[in-house]
This record gives C-alpha cells, structure tokens and sequence, in this order.
C-alpha cells in the first residue's frame, strides 16, 4: 500500500505538471514580449477554462494598443498642422518688427492675430478628435430634440451677426437615444460651425432631427456652396479640405464629427443639401428597440 501511494502520488505530479505545460508556455511568452509586441495572445493549446483569461489578457492589450495609436496620430497631425502657421507667424513678427511706419505695424498686428486665432482654433480641434479617439464612451438617454435646440440658441448670436438664417426642425415627439451627450454637443457645434462659417449672407442653415426604426439623424443643412459630389466620399477624412472651400481651416471639424458618430455605432453621411444646392451633413446613430 504505501508503494501504490507513492505511485499514485508521482503520477499526479506528473498529470499535473503535464496539465500545466500550457500555462507555462503562456507564462513564459508573455515574459519574453517587447514591451513595443501589443499583438493579440495565440489561444491555441491553450485550456479551455484558461481562454476567458487569455480572452481578457487580449482585450486589454487591444485598448492599449488603440489608445497608443490614438496618442502617435495626435502627435502626428499636431506636428503636421502646426508646423505652416508656426512658421507663418515667425514670419509676420519678424517683419512687424522691422516695420517703421505705425499704420503698417498695425496691419501686420492685426495679421498675426488673426494667424493666432486661426491657430489656437485648429489646436482645439486636434484636442477634440484627440479625445474622442481616446475617451471611454460613457452612454445615458440623450433626448435628440433638446440637444438640437440647446445647439441652435448656442450659435443664435452667431447666425445673427453673419444674417444668417438659421432654424431648427425637429419631430413633436421625443427621439431618445443613449449616447454621451458631451460628444454629441461637441460635434453638433462643429457642425454648425461649418455651416456658419460657408454660407453666404442671406442663406439658411438648418438644424434638424429625423427618426425611423432602429436609427436617428441628427444633421445640419445648409445652402451654401457645397462640396463638390465627387469629392463627397472623402469628407470625414482627417485634414480632407474641398477644392472649393474659400474659408481657412484645418479640415478637422468634419473628421471629428465622423469620430464621435463611429464610437457610438454610428456613421457620417454627407450629401447634397435642398434642391441639391448646399450640403447636408448627418450623423446616424442607432437607437434601441421601441
């Protein structure tokens, strides 16, 4: 009997040690990565009851990676689109400097300032899509209606001042979707930015919600000039510009708004605005089930 039990014993030792070679495996592989390898963990061989770790280990090796990435293509469009009206800058105050005559002194202030505006503008806009590739998504009830309409009072004044007809056109009965309400804010003001921004004294921006089953469009319309049609697929693109746009810019705004639609299922759809004369721009967000 005792030699039964010592045998008994060396031999679950040896089915445990076997048991446990993958786990080994896994232990030391893991070991042994670059800290730059955030390639997903091979489940092959690996035991069943094991997986949902590995499974775990793998999706927070994904959210690293992703938000690595978010980090290296900040810093490369920062460094991309600062570098022109940097360098602008330096320019217009090395002339200014050597400016004698006051009125002209006061022409190049009054250009670097609005270099700077410009500037400061384009950096907001690379900490905003900086963030919404980066930020968790927290989602709650968002009603669709009120934000549209917190939205248009918000650049009311604005539409004013460029007499600017701007309007809001939104069902009579709640469009409810979960979404983080923050974001959505974020791209409904760039949205209307742009809008502003291209049409013309006397036109009409408008903010609008529809709904149907299982979606909701938040968009602005506009009649300005538009984007020409083959150009339409593109917008959305980081640093994506038309080819008639006649205002400066970073072609961010648009960027930033097909983000924060994508990170909450979602999309950008961009066409033609009424008549087929302006530009409508929709972020489609999916709702819940009625």
């Amino acid at each position: 009997e005792p030699g039964l039990v010592l045998v008994a014993g060396v031999l679950l030792v040896l089915v445990i040690g076997w048991a446990l070679r993958p786990l080994a495996r896994l232990r030391n592989e893991v070991r042994t990565r670059s800290p730059l390898d955030l390639t997903p963990i091979a489940t092959g061989g690996i035991p069943v009851d094991v997986q949902p770790l590995v499974e775990a280990m793998n999706h927070h090796v994904e959210r690293t990676r992703r938000l690595g990435e978010a980090r290296r293509r900040f810093i490369d469009d920062a460094s991309h689109q600062l570098r022109t009206p940097l360098t602008t800058l330096t320019t217009q105050v090395g002339f200014a400097l050597r400016e004698p005559d006051p009125d002209r002194l006061h022409d190049a202030l009054r250009a670097v300032k609005a270099q700077l505006d410009e500037t400061v503008r384009q950096t907001n806009q690379m900490l905003a899509l900086a963030r919404t590739d980066s930020a968790e998504v927290t989602s709650e009830a968002v009603s669709l209606c009120s934000l549209a309409e917190e939205g248009t009072r918000a650049w009311w004044a604005e539409a004013q001042a460029r007499r600017i007809d701007l309007g809001l056109d939104v069902p009579a009965e709640a469009v409810i979707a979960q979404a983080h309400p923050g974001l959505l804010k974020e791209a409904l003001s760039n949205l209307l930015h742009n809008a502003l921004r291209y049409t013309p004294a006397g036109g009409q921006v408008t903010v609008r919600v529809t709904a149907e089953p299982g979606e909701a469009r938040l968009m602005v319309v506009d009649n300005g000039p538009g984007i020409p049609a083959p150009e339409r697929l593109r917008a959305g693109e980081r640093f994506f510009r038309a080819s008639n746009a006649s205002q400066p810019g970073s072609g961010l705004g648009l960027a930033i708004v097909r983000s924060i639609a994508e990170r909450h299922g979602g999309r950008l759809e961009v066409g033609a605005g009424p008549q087929g004369q302006g530009l409508s721009v929709a972020m489609i967000l999916p709702l819940p089930p009625a």
